[in-house]
């Protein structure tokens, strides 16, 4: 391929918006000016520090970055991934110009002669964004194309080569930003060492574990001066960001039955299309790929790989049957089958009723006993399906688990279905999850090759309105009057959100919602908002108390909170005792020996673990690793407190220092240490300026 053609075809790796990975945290987005992006419309969508985000700009990057998912997906993004999107690109932009805010403050410059020195003198050092250009068909670096390029003036690549340095001006821009910012980090060889000892030195031990749990309540006494004291020694422990509480109205903008007609009747049109569908030429699966859900695979698929209602239409079609719209648990389907081929593999199809142990396992086997006779005396499965199953996934379609293969359920659910008769009703029987009746209804070995077209049910435009247009009256009507009240006129549900709205919170039915906890931390006490869409529609909040930032007073925590920390306290401080008394008694030297004192006593084992990966029955705790890590082969530790409970442990086998291997890993510890580091200071420096940056955000009053 010449030089012309292949810089033709590459320029589309320039011609991007440049996303630079800043330490792989925190993403700048350099070089739009050159690009022609600013501009457009003068919308102010908001601002930093008095430097507007046009509305222009900032669609033009959430398009960027939409048509990007389109292609990794295949499908269009639904509502909830475009606001994740907005949102991103919103931080990602506010992030870029409180950098290029910080670059001039603090003077930094790019010289032409550095990026000269970049390209003429160290071009195998250029970023891989610019050095595939000039990659051979062996993969290396072909330095006579590269020198070509530099001679070639026609303007195809005088354009190629100022795109590069502006890239490149973008890069070392930002590769001084960090430096500025990074530049005081230091690791030290003992936190070098602790790293590499935290990961390779491995502990085999046994231990006692004291469940503050065991301790009754009523061995426990809390006093009014016991919670105040304790209120008063960990106060610090209960501080709080400005904060708010919510409740809130939500108008539905789901699919209505409208809208589920409406899918029904696309679907069906499409079956003659589907019927011209061939198997062996790719230029008829475009009915299928343009318009589903799932794209044509032209596979055979076996049942258990397939929604139940579709499997039961294609047991019983013959080929080339085409069948209505089928309503399935995972959207609408339009199915054409191709072919049936005899698999190897046999599965199952059954359904259950499962009654859980509950706290009496001896009343569950009744109830399922009595649930089985009347099933064996004729009376409807489904129907007392939906009445008895604890099983929830399913007890609304039956108890019907769909086609099932070797492997798929517990081992005594899968003996039983394996053994009975085709309709049989089986069991009780006991596994894991409780008891299960079962009907096994059908045994197949079959597999499919069939095209379809799956849809979902979506709110169309007019539904979404409507949902918005119904949220806009109820706020309005509240604002003048009250929220509740008109919510009670109106028989719809008020929400309590029991948790407190602070900056950046999760907001429950919302997510993490920057109008939300805009309103929320914005406006007064018994302010009534605009509708704000969240996941499920439209919805209108109200302020019911609002907090300043501080500590959580002691009324506050001192019906549900206080009492809790002060009875784990306080049983903690009983369990101490109880170790004590244990150690005390730990004949020979081997903590087994406890057994012989309280045979009920559970001494756990702990198998080759370190530091960075303890054991899953103890988790990271830096007390309990403080204790046990210095302990020596064959030594019983004291009685080791954790915010979990007491231990007693006997180090049974610890490996020693390895200084071959630690100077062997030693750089490449301190630098992931560095990185790490590096990473942390970009992070809180960057979460610093924005917390003193002034930023407004009117990305609410644009997207409703």
């Amino acid at each position: 391929m010449g030089l012309m053609n292949k810089l033709r075809d590459k320029t589309h790796i320039i011609l991007i918006i440049l996303i630079i990975a800043f330490l792989a945290t925190i993403v700048f987005e350099w070089g739009m000016d050159y690009l022609g992006l600013r501009g457009g419309q003068i919308t102010e969508l908001g601002s930093v520090n008095g430097q507007e985000i046009k509305f222009a700009d900032f669609e033009s990057q959430v398009n960027f970055a939409i048509d990007q998912q389109r292609q990794q997906t295949g499908e269009d993004p639904d509502e909830n991934v475009v606001k994740m999107i907005r949102d991103q690109v919103w931080e990602q932009m506010v992030s870029q110009i409180l950098a290029e805010q910080e670059i001039k403050r603090l003077g930094i410059t790019v010289t032409n002669q550095e990026i000269l020195n970049w390209v003429y003198n160290s071009p195998q050092t250029l970023p891989d964004v610019i050095k595939r250009n000039f990659i051979d068909s062996t993969g290396q670096f072909n330095m006579a194309v590269y020198q070509q390029a530099l001679t070639t003036k026609t303007p195809e690549v005088t354009k190629f080569w100022a795109q590069v340095e502006e890239y490149l001006k973008q890069t070392l821009l930002s590769q001084k930003l960090q430096s500025v910012i990074t530049g005081t980090v230091r690791v030290t060889e003992s936190e070098v060492m602790q790293k590499f000892k935290d990961e390779n030195i491995k502990a085999s031990f046994e231990f006692v574990f004291l469940d503050p749990n065991t301790v009754l309540d009523n061995q426990i006494q809390v006093s009014d001066e016991d919670l105040k004291n304790y209120y008063e020694n960990h106060k610090d422990e209960f501080k709080r960001e400005q904060s708010a509480k919510l409740k809130y109205v939500l108008f539905s903008d789901a699919a209505t039955m409208e809208d589920t007609i409406y899918t029904e009747k696309m679907l069906k049109a499409f079956a003659k299309d589907l019927k011209n569908l061939k198997a062996d030429d790719s230029t008829t699966y475009g009915v299928v790929n343009d318009n589903s859900l799932t794209k044509f695979s032209n596979t055979f698929v076996k049942p258990n790989e397939i929604a139940s209602e579709v499997a039961a239409f294609l047991f019983s079609a013959s080929k080339d049957s085409i069948s209505d719209v089928i309503k399935a648990s995972d959207g609408f389907h339009l199915v054409r089958l191709l072919d049936t081929k005899e698999g190897t593999e046999t599965f199952s199809n059954a359904q259950h009723i499962l009654v859980n142990f509950g706290t009496d396992t001896n009343a569950a086997k009744t109830k399922a006993e009595q649930i089985a006779q009347r099933l064996r005396g004729g009376e409807d499965f489904v129907k007392l399906a939906a009445e008895n199953s604890d099983d929830p996934s399913n007890k609304f379609k039956g108890g019907d688990l769909g086609w099932f293969g070797k492997g798929a359920m517990v081992k005594e659910f899968e003996d039983a279905v394996t053994a009975a008769a085709i309709g049989e009703i089986v069991g009780p029987v006991k596994s894991q999850f409780g008891y299960h009746i079962i009907r096994v209804k059908g045994r197949q070995s079959k597999e499919f090759k069939f095209a379809d077209i799956k849809s979902i049910a979506k709110a169309s435009t007019k539904t979404k309105d409507a949902a918005r247009k119904r949220a806009e009256d109820f706020s309005f009507v509240s604002k003048k009057g009250n929220l509740e009240e008109e919510a009670t006129k109106l028989g719809l549900q008020v929400v309590d959100i029991p948790n407190y709205i602070t900056k950046g919170a999760f907001v429950p039915g919302a997510g993490q919602n920057t109008s939300v906890t805009k309103f929320a931390l914005g406006e007064d006490k018994g302010a009534v908002s605009d509708p704000m869409k969240i996941q499920t529609g439209y919805a209108v909040y109200l302020i019911t108390d609002k907090f300043p930032e501080g500590h959580y007073s002691f009324d506050e925590l001192k019906v549900q909170q206080l009492p809790l920390l002060v009875k784990t306290e306080k049983k903690l401080d009983l369990l101490k005792q109880q170790a004590i008394d244990l150690k005390g008694k730990i004949q020979g030297g081997d903590i087994n020996t406890l057994k012989n004192i309280n045979p009920q006593l559970v001494i756990q084992k702990a198998d080759t673990v370190t530091v960075a990966l303890p054991s899953p029955m103890i988790g990271a705790d830096f007390d309990f690793a403080n204790a046990v890590y210095k302990l020596q082969n064959g030594q019983i530790s004291e009685p080791i407190r954790t915010s979990r409970g007491y231990y007693i442990v006997q180090m049974r086998n610890i490996t020693g220092f390895d200084q071959n291997i630690y100077q062997a890993q030693y750089e490449t510890i301190k630098a992931a240490l560095v990185t790490q580091k590096k990473q942390t200071i970009v992070q809180d420096w960057l979460a610093e300026l924005k917390d003193k940056a002034v930023i407004v955000d009117n990305r609410d009053m644009m997207y409703r």
